[in-house]
């Protein structure tokens, strides 16, 4: 049965200037599992606080559980003014972001002559360099707009996980906090018109490694101890997808995964079983699903800005699919970045630099203002602002407040593409070939 859902909305405003279980099985877990991620008191403990001064760590792409929450601690004085606390050039070019784990900061780049790919390690405190492993690859065509090394690394209490494609097929390593090699292996083939960029996630023990591509697609749980094929979930082929798996704690855990092909689907990390399915997307992903209360929000779209949201209930689950809540057109809808939620507020960094805040329940929409530039990376919160970083390497800061204002504007001097990371009082930028850190204020 089709559930009935909200139409597409135009939310036009002016811009402000400036194989498995069966059938009856499979939805009575889909449904104790939602229950469990919905209303289970582990879930908030586990999601990122805003109230924390600051994060700790900072584990995968967008921090804890994807959200992009940086604490409250707002800048240590004007983001326009004096220099940076330090910046060091990285050993090769790219657009993967940073992660942090324990006072070290891990970061994948690649020489773009010799398609040699780099993992380094730096300390946050000065960022120089502990260590740099090089692993020889194939000089494989991407977009423009993509590069030999956009997909980030992700990092635990035992190992930092990094993967890449060369000559169409796929790599995936686990090395130590030290750099020594724990173990490689391919999981299969892969081809993408577009290149690689995809970014794996980590449950427990257990590695996610999303491969919707345009060869035969699945996605893969590796164990984290030995790279061993725990299950493999086959999906369905359309236009490759560059999302992030979306991982939920709780007593039942649940994996978040977008594509064109499938939509939004749920999967039980332990052994990548189907928990429920909404196909909802006809174009492709590249942005990461989050999760916004009860809701799951996540967009689709093209190079032509023909995008759109779609934000789907977690709670209501029949028939095997989540109720959609509502959708968001292009107008308001981003592409390549991700959606931010803050405590009230829902943030649609546009790919071209229109910024839309919606009421996070609704999707009705409460402001729109114009920053100007180009955007691949996702915004994020740090204090009382929300900030991102545009194609050009220009910081843009905004107010996270129910009106349009921005805060400050700083450029980093050469382009960028990386999401910032906050962790132990800092924020990281990374440009093409460098990589910025700025203090946030202490108590």
């Amino acid at each position: 049965m089709s559930i009935p859902h909200t139409r597409v909305v135009d939310r036009r405003l002016p811009i402000a200037a400036a194989p498995g279980f069966d059938l009856v099985a499979r939805h009575m877990l889909a449904a104790l599992a939602v229950a469990c991620v919905v209303a289970g008191p582990s879930l908030s403990q586990e999601l990122p606080n805003r109230n924390d001064a600051s994060p700790r760590n900072w584990p995968r792409l967008r921090g804890r559980s994807g959200a992009g929450i940086g604490g409250n601690l707002p800048l240590a004085g004007s983001l326009e003014e004096g220099d940076w606390t330090w910046t060091v050039d990285l050993p090769g070019s790219g657009h993967a972001s940073p992660v942090v784990h324990e006072g070290r900061v891990y970061l994948i780049s690649a020489d773009t002559e010799s398609a040699t790919r780099i993992l380094s390690s730096h300390t946050l405190h000065d960022g120089q360099l502990r260590w740099r492993v090089d692993r020889e690859a194939t000089l494989d065509h991407h977009h423009v707009q993509n590069s030999l090394s956009s997909s980030s690394p992700v990092v635990d209490t035992a190992a930092v996980y990094w993967s890449w494609a060369s000559g169409e097929r796929l790599w995936v390593e686990a090395l130590d906090h030290e750099g020594h090699r724990l173990w490689q292996v391919s999981p299969g083939p892969y081809v993408a018109e577009h290149g690689y960029a995809a970014s794996p996630a980590v449950w427990e023990q257990v590695l996610i490694v999303p491969m919707d591509q345009d060869g035969p697609s699945s996605v893969v749980g590796l164990d984290v101890r030995s790279g061993r094929q725990l299950w493999r979930l086959p999906r369905q082929t359309a236009r490759t997808s560059y999302a992030t798996p979306l991982v939920l704690e709780g007593e039942s855990p649940v994996a978040i995964l977008s594509s064109m092909s499938h939509g939004l689907t749920a999967i039980d990390p332990r052994d990548g079983q189907v928990l429920w399915e909404r196909v909802c997307f006809p174009r492709r992903t590249v942005s990461s699903p989050i999760s916004v209360g009860n809701l799951l929000v996540a967009t689709c779209g093209e190079g032509g800005g023909n995008n759109l949201l779609v934000a789907v209930r977690q709670d209501q689950i029949e028939d095997g699919q989540p109720a959609i809540a509502y959708e968001l057109d292009r107008s308001v809808a981003p592409y390549v970045p991700t959606p931010l939620a803050t405590s009230e507020r829902l943030y649609l960094w546009g790919d071209r630099g229109v910024v839309t805040c919606v009421d996070p329940a609704s999707g009705e929409t409460r402001w729109r203002g114009r920053v100007g530039g180009n955007f691949s990376s996702s915004p994020i919160a740090i204090g009382s602002t929300v900030l991102n970083v545009s194609s050009d390497g220009e910081v843009v800061m905004l107010a996270d407040a129910d009106h349009f204002e921005v805060v400050a504007r700083r450029s980093l001097g050469e382009p960028s593409r990386a999401t910032p990371a906050v962790a132990g009082g800092r924020v990281l930028f990374r440009s093409e070939r460098k990589l910025f850190a700025a203090n946030l204020a202490r108590p």
